[in-house]
């Protein structure tokens, strides 16, 4: 499940293999993969985060972390 809506998010670059990606939900529950973390936006993150994905070379993600508080 989280593959599929990783794949029909919202990204403004092509995802590279073996990179670390963090994937988001805005307040409209619209799907954002970025490269930002959630510690790097100061406190300010417009987004939920969901979780910490990296891209493994068989073009699935493999989860690093995900946040437990959503629903």
């Amino acid at each position: 499940r989280l593959s599929e809506e990783i794949y029909t998010a919202r990204m403004n670059f092509k995802p590279i293999v073996g990179h670390v990606y963090h994937f988001y939900k805005d307040k409209n529950n619209i799907a954002i993969l970025s490269l930002i973390a959630p510690e790097d936006w100061n406190g300010r993150c417009p987004y939920q985060f969901e979780a910490t994905v990296k891209l493994l070379a068989d073009h699935t993600w493999q989860v690093l972390s995900e946040n437990n508080d959503t629903n």
